[in-house]
């Protein structure tokens, strides 16, 4: 009897190990599982920062402007493109929560990026992608910078344009403040020779604080498909102060044969055309009002595609013209 009681109480001992060494080889490679997705999320989140640094480097820059560090930023897909927004998107695959926070980079007198002191470096903005899920945290840290400023770009000049229009008014109702009210527009006509289009400028002026971002498509019509997209604005960082000229450039030229007819289309993430989309505050878009429209070659168009109807023309304004320059390589 006492050698059956001390053979069940070692067989008992050993089944209890051997559980607990499951329990806590699960416990492992749950953890282990955790910090792998966790990884791979934040370096997902680094990558659409890259992404939107590589659009604009203003899109990075002014999430500094106000608050150091900033507010969380998540990243999303918005029409194919990836995004920032202080919107929560919610849990990742139901579990993981991920955003980036952006600060600014100090320098001392050497070059050297310095935690206190130094002077501010515009052309680098410190990134911390953050993913967290079950009381558990995992950072990654990089360095975004501004290195298309550094690269020469080919000679532009412009090519058509309207620079007259004067009127700072809410002429489109853009980008609709979540009311869908759509898209306005601006057709041209291109001279005699075939152009390829690297920029467009526009004469806006921001009237609230954090409009929706926005960018341009360039269109045979006002509901044709797109032929060439820019890169996204951050319509925070436009001049609430007085109308400027806002550059919108396409990562490839638009090759435009001569003699034709386009129509630039001015967009916004969240779309501006789908009511209860997200999208908020307002754009001015200056244009001039005339008898006839004071440029020949082209007319405005306001809520083109409303209320989520991609075959609205919307409202031909034939006494209207927007501001407007199309850059073209020399």
């Amino acid at each position: 009897m006492i050698e059956i009681v001390i053979v069940t109480a070692i067989a008992s001992a050993a089944l209890f190990a051997f559980s607990q060494a499951g329990v806590l080889s699960l416990r492992l490679l749950r953890n282990e599982k955790e910090t792998l997705e966790m990884t791979l999320l934040a370096r997902e989140a680094l990558e659409a920062a890259r992404t939107v640094r590589d659009e604009s480097w203003a899109a990075i820059s002014w999430r500094t402007s106000t608050q150091n560090p900033s507010p969380p930023y998540y990243p999303v897909v918005e029409n194919g493109k990836w995004a920032l927004t202080v919107a929560s998107p919610g849990l990742v695959n139901g579990k993981y929560d991920r955003y980036l926070i952006f600060e600014k980079v100090s320098r001392n007198s050497s070059d050297q990026i310095v935690s206190s002191g130094g002077t501010d470096d515009p052309g680098t903005r410190k990134v911390i992608a953050r993913a967290a899920t079950n009381g558990r945290t995992l950072d990654l840290t990089s360095y975004l910078t501004d290195f298309q400023s550094y690269i020469a770009r080919p000679a532009e000049a412009v090519a058509i344009s309207y620079e007259g229009a004067a009127t700072d008014a809410d002429l489109a109702n853009f980008p609709s403040d979540n009311s869908g009210n759509g898209d306005p527009g601006q057709s041209f006509t291109t001279a005699a020779s075939a152009v390829k289009v690297s920029r467009a400028s526009l004469l806006l002026r921001r009237i609230t604080a954090s409009p929706s971002d926005i960018y341009l498509e360039l269109r045979p019509g006002p509901t044709a498909s797109p032929i060439g997209t820019s890169a996204i604005v951050s319509a925070s960082t436009i001049s609430g102060a007085a109308a400027s000229w806002v550059d919108f450039r396409f990562p490839d030229p638009v090759s435009l044969p001569g003699l034709t007819s386009y129509t630039i289309r001015l967009r916004s993430i969240p779309d501006s055309t789908a009511a209860s989309s997200g999208s908020s505050g307002a754009v001015h878009w200056l244009y001039t009002q005339t008898a006839s429209s004071p440029y020949s070659g082209g007319t405005a168009r306001r809520y083109i595609g409303r209320l989520s109807n991609p075959a609205d023309t919307g409202q031909e304004l034939d006494q209207y013209d927007f501001g407007f320059k199309i850059y073209a390589l020399e």
